[in-house]
């Protein structure tokens, strides 16, 4: 059964259309396809008779998401981007195509032939009622709201999308320019702190656990992103001046070299033999490093859900205690912490995490300096302290 609304069809001709799909999942791998971008662009002749209105809403979502800006490859936006971008822009189109009555929408024809079109039929009244929902609407874990970043992250990606349609006259009004701000404040950030005893804790609870010892390990001595560990291979791995560095690819092709220490690649081999897998250094072997039982790469999602449950299982005190789940987010966490702790620089940490800010990695030291750097502490031994 389609999951997306029936009622309001889109062109004929259209060559994306969502009644042909049974989900939002299948929809985003169609629309992954970079050979439909040049088909969409020639068959209409959009670049030079460039009019926006001969495209569907969905039509222009896969445009903007697959809008190249420049020559070189490499300096436009990376798969996962579009499959996140695509898998939000569709998620916020199906919302407000399931709620037209709550956000007061009145979908309009604009093109004499055309479906109607709901964006090209948005008002800023609209876009208001619907931020609102979603402040309070259970779409979040745990049929809770959003929290705060994934709201912010949604937010930008939809004022990114409106502000090109508006660019390319495939909207009237502009109505980003009067989105609601959705910024993080520091009072949002979840705590998700682990301090060297905690990473020791969980270390010594899996050590007869040799996939997830090998996970937490390499995570919190290298600070990898989940998805920068799932997507490596054991040609990014290169040994120079008797150290072993993993060449990784980050965010916005951000590439940095990550110190993988002998006792890590110690762990990596204990990995592979449980997988049943050698691990000899080979620059032509392109194969992932880490893969499941049945051999094939981790899915970052899968894999980040597998450790976090996992984790939370645990039984170590810290943990019951703790007000949000650990995440594998948390053992980077622990990398920036740990590392300050041993006298690295914010300098020095940012680059070795692909910040492109220090603003950022400072956010992660930010709790546990603020504590340790405390007046408090030198009450410990004073004239009142002891007298209770």
């Amino acid at each position: 059964m389609n999951n997306y609304p029936t009622n309001h069809k889109i062109t004929n001709n259209s060559i994306i259309n969502f009644e042909n799909f049974n989900n939002t999942k299948e929809l985003t791998t169609f629309m992954l396809n970079e050979k439909l971008y040049t088909r969409l662009l020639v068959e209409t002749d959009f670049l030079d008779n460039p009019n926006a209105l001969q495209f569907s809403d969905l039509e222009m979502i896969y445009l903007f998401v697959h809008n190249k800006k420049d020559m070189n490859e490499k300096k436009n936006r990376m798969t996962n981007t579009k499959q996140e971008y695509l898998r939000d822009l569709l998620i916020i189109y199906k919302q407000l195509l399931e709620n037209l009555t709550t956000f007061q929408i009145k979908l309009s024809y604009q093109v004499l032939g055309h479906a109607p079109s709901l964006f090209q039929s948005l008002t800023h009244s609209n876009l208001r009622k619907y931020q609102e929902w979603l402040l309070t609407a259970p779409l979040g874990k745990g049929g809770k709201p959003y929290a705060a970043a994934t709201l912010n992250r949604k937010m930008i990606i939809l004022k990114s999308f409106l502000s090109y349609l508006y660019i390319n006259e495939y909207i009237k009004i502009p109505l980003h320019e009067k989105m609601l701000s959705s910024n993080v404040r520091d009072a949002d950030i979840p705590n998700r702190d682990l301090s060297s005893n905690e990473v020791l804790q969980l270390l010594d609870y899996f050590k007869g656990h040799p996939i997830l010892h090998c996970f937490i390990a390499v995570l919190s001595t290298t600070g990898l992103r989940i998805r920068e560990l799932c997507s490596s291979r054991i040609s990014d791995i290169t040994y120079q001046d008797g150290d072993y560095w993993l060449n990784v690819m980050g965010k916005g092709r951000k590439q940095r070299e990550v110190l993988l220490h002998p006792n890590i690649i110690e762990e990596i081999r204990l990995f592979r033999i449980r997988r049943r897998l050698e691990f000899k250094l080979d620059t032509t072997d392109d194969s992932p490093i880490f893969t499941t039982a049945t051999g094939n790469p981790y899915n970052y999602k899968y894999l980040s859900n597998y450790l976090t449950k996992h984790i939370n299982k645990a039984d170590i005190t810290f943990i019951k205690i703790r007000r949000t789940p650990i995440t594998p987010h948390f053992l980077r966490h622990a990398y920036a912490i740990i590392s300050a702790e041993n006298g690295a620089t914010l300098e020095s940490i940012s680059p070795s995490l692909g910040h492109s800010s220090y603003r950022t990695t400072a956010r992660y030291l930010e709790k546990r300096l603020s504590r340790k750097n405390s007046a408090s502490h030198t009450w410990k031994n004073s004239n009142i302290i002891n007298s209770l």
